[in-house]
Parts: structure tokens; sequence; C-alpha cells
């Protein structure tokens, strides 16, 4: 896990509206992890955002592959 050390009054921030019982949630698996909820969703946006990355790499790669095998998009 890396770590971002930061001054909490220079950041960015962002408001976020959390359906009913989310924040709730967000709270336990927090406590459960010994962190701050704030922290707990910053590690699951760039969890998110590292795999969406990680599956593009992947696609893009794959594309290539095929492509250097002489398999289309189409027949793929």
């Amino acid at each position: 896990m890396t770590t971002f050390n930061h001054n909490s009054r220079d950041a960015d921030k962002f408001v976020i509206r959390l359906p009913d019982g989310m924040r709730d949630q967000v709270a336990i698996a927090a406590e459960a992890d010994d962190r701050s909820m704030n922290s707990l969703m910053i590690t699951a946006l760039r969890e998110y955002l590292d795999g969406r990355a990680r599956k593009n790499a992947l696609l893009d790669a794959l594309t290539l592959a095929a492509e250097s095998k002489g398999v289309t998009h189409d027949a793929a």
C-alpha cells in the first residue's frame, strides 16, 4: 500500500452523496481496518482507478497480439 503525505488543509475536497446506509457501511469497514473513513474511500478509489488502468493495458496488449497474428476485431 502506498502512503501519501500531504497537508489535509491544502488537499482538494469533494463532497459525495452516499445512498442510505452506505455511510454506516463505510464507517464499519474503516473501523475494522483501523483507519479513517476518508482513508478507506481514498484507497477504494485508487484501487478502482488502478484496476481500470490495468484492464485497459491488458486489452491493448491482447489487441496488439491478435493483430500481430492477423486476427481482426470482427473475428474476435
